[in-house]
């Protein structure tokens, strides 16, 4: 595994990466400047040749992982796996609850929010989708900034939502599915569970009375498909309402396609909006995998994808998309008391810092910004502020 230094020339545009010994030698002798520890970049400080060499970025686009790698003839430059955001839907469901309880009870009238919604808004994406569609954007523009890219290749899959749930389904079976001659959806979930209370079978009286329940509730983001529902009596629905009985959910075998049709769409985008990346497939990305011998891992997948096959491999470095901390502070309104935070803080978690000539990584502030909580891997300590030197400012993009 080889290991490569990205290098910008005067202007802040890329150049062929270089070994950390080279690079090593010109932050010595100052020629160069580090400008970035996420992909950790150097700036030369002095005039230099651009020869370039043709590079290729593959892509193993993903649900929860990205992987990336970009290759020359001879070696893999980077190569390294994205973990994308899971708590855009609970953040979201959270900023829903406190709109909901400033505009009805703490502050002035608030029109509500479906009243400002027209047909021009309803035909973006879902705020989960579009960060999974940023996300992939996003991870090619650093590649952009940071290597001279030539040619982009992504590989891409097709789902099959009704045949992940009925692996047999061929021909007329799309048009006439599992529900096919049942009144509506609830009819066919009664005749699915046989007409049988989940707790009938563990030794529970149940009453005649049948309902259809939902695993997730509406007000959670749950649906009104048949996988989202479930067969129970009208005394057992009661009570798993007042949370005096619990369903495992667990126990109930029902495959979710969100993470199926979700990249469905992801992959439709990118292909709409690059239309000079080449596209492959999986199955071809599997076929060379287990020709070469190689384990199956999303970096590995963007390494075949960008058509690499005997050239020397890079490491691979994991980073994570977080949320970036900047919630809006409190603003002063007539009749409500000063805000205590009128101004954010000058450090924020995860940024790099230095105390007494070692790095450390921010975790958190404390006493309204006069002292910050350091680590460095190891154990914690807390210093002021004043006596902190900023190294680095992290973004939205963390590496781990």
């Amino acid at each position: 595994m080889s290991m490569s230094v990205i290098v910008l020339n005067q202007r802040g545009k890329p150049l062929m990466p270089t070994t950390p010994r080279h690079a090593r030698k010109l932050l010595q002798i100052g020629k160069a400047n580090i400008v970035d520890h996420t992909f950790f970049t150097i700036q030369l400080q002095y005039a230099t040749g651009e020869n370039k060499q043709d590079i290729t970025v593959g892509m193993d686009s993903g649900y929860q992982t990205i992987g990336i790698s970009a290759v020359s003839q001879k070696q893999e430059l980077f190569s390294g796996e994205f973990t994308l955001r899971t708590d855009v839907s609970s953040n979201m469901t959270s900023k829903r609850m406190y709109r909901r309880n400033r505009r009805q009870r703490k502050t002035r009238y608030r029109p509500a929010r479906f009243q400002n919604r027209t047909s021009k808004h309803r035909q973006k994406l879902a705020p989960t989708v579009k960060q999974k569609v940023e996300a992939h954007f996003r991870v090619l523009e650093y590649m952009k900034k940071i290597l001279p890219i030539t040619s982009i290749r992504i590989e891409t899959n097709t789902f099959d939502p009704h045949k992940l749930i009925n692996p047999g389904v061929e021909g007329i079976g799309y048009q006439q599915g599992d529900q096919f001659g049942y009144e509506n959806v609830k009819a066919w979930v009664l005749a699915r569970d046989q007409y049988r209370c989940y707790f009938a079978s563990k030794s529970s009286k149940c009453f005649r009375t049948l309902h259809v329940h939902h695993l997730i509730y509406r007000s959670q983001g749950g649906t009104d498909r048949a996988t989202n529902l479930l067969t129970v009596c009208e005394k057992h629905h009661k009570q798993v309402h007042k949370g005096t009985i619990n369903i495992s959910i667990s126990e109930i075998q029902h495959k979710s396609l969100k993470a199926a049709t979700m990249m469905n769409i992801v992959k439709s985008q990118l292909l709409k909006q690059l239309p000079n990346a080449e596209e492959t497939f999986g199955y071809i990305t599997k076929a060379i995998r287990l020709e070469l011998g190689l384990e199956k891992t999303h970096a590995i997948d963007a390494f075949i994808a960008a058509q690499g096959t005997t050239q020397a491999r890079a490491k691979t470095k994991l980073y994570l998309f977080k949320r970036k901390n900047n919630r809006q502070l409190q603003r002063n309104r007539k009749g409500y008391k000063p805000s205590i935070r009128r101004q954010r803080y000058a450090l924020q978690p995860q940024d790099l810092v230095k105390f007494e000539g070692k790095m450390y990584r921010v975790v958190g502030i404390q006493n309204y910004g006069k002292y910050v909580k350091l680590t460095d891997g190891t154990k914690r300590i807390v210093k002021a502020i004043k006596h902190i030197t900023v190294i680095f400012h992290q973004k939205t993009l963390l590496a781990l």
